[in-house]
């Protein structure tokens, strides 16, 4: 285990996230950090780092709801908090081979889901979970169902919006949370495919902190193969559970 010691910059390329997501994390008492000097610069520890990303052995599990699971299920599977997970789809019925479930199993257990999808598509995905026996109305009334604002945004601002949205959606009901989005939708406002990629990758070292799970549905024919690879590592997550799951 190295024992350098980084910088703030050096930490979130460590971690690959803002620097501004480094110092909200240090100040909400989540990553250790020490000060020097006058200025009281953050100094972090590689092995700090890598606790915090839950590559060590003693590594603390996602967090929890206030007492609730640590676990969801999702079509009979366990899935951890915490978790970050790809699905791949070639078809318009196939977008909701595991979307649907996912939300509508959430809604039926009284779980914060938030769907971030544009208006047309967030219209079918209603209609689909009307058509499976939820109460679309009440959910999204009592704000069990929300959205995320969709618009042209950068990374930074993605993440900071995403985090504010998060924390305003379950300030009444802490957990756990379930996160759908639609990348096709992301395509569209993160742009180009690079920046796309680069926001899977900060995500997963943020979700790991929050109680949720995220699902990231791919429409294959949006899509070229060397986009897809590179999407299916950002989430590794989805490895730890049968893959057939995932194809729809």
């Amino acid at each position: 285990m190295s024992n350098r010691v980084l910088n703030t910059r050096e930490a979130a390329k460590f971690l690959h996230v803002s620097e501004a997501s480094v110092r909200r994390w240090t100040n909400q008492g989540l990553l250790p950090a020490s000060r020097i000097g006058r200025r009281r610069a953050r100094r972090f520890t590689e092995q700090d780092l890598l606790r915090f990303m839950g590559t060590t052995a003693d590594a603390p599990t996602a967090a929890k709801g206030a007492g609730g699971p640590d676990v969801i299920s999702i079509k009979g599977m366990q899935v951890g908090l915490g978790s970050h997970l790809a699905s791949l789809y070639g078809t318009d019925a196939g977008r909701f081979g595991l979307g649907l479930p996912f939300l509508r199993e959430g809604l039926l257990a009284g779980q914060t889901c938030l769907l971030y999808a544009d208006a047309g598509l967030r219209e079918q995905y209603l209609q689909a979970l009307a058509s499976e026996g939820v109460d679309v109305d009440a959910a999204v009334g009592t704000g069990l169902l929300a959205f995320p604002p969709v618009n042209p945004v950068s990374v930074k601002e993605w993440i900071a919006s995403f985090e504010r949205f998060v924390a305003y959606a379950t300030r009444d009901r802490p957990g756990p949370i379930r996160f759908l989005g639609e990348t096709t939708t992301g395509l569209a406002n993160v742009k180009p495919v690079a920046e796309l990629l680069s926001l899977e990758q900060q995500l997963s070292a943020v979700v790991r902190r929050l109680p949720m799970v995220m699902l990231c549905p791919y429409d294959v024919r949006l899509f070229d193969g060397v986009t897809l690879l590179e999407s299916l590592k950002l989430h590794f997550d989805t490895f730890e559970h049968r893959l057939g799951y995932f194809l729809s």
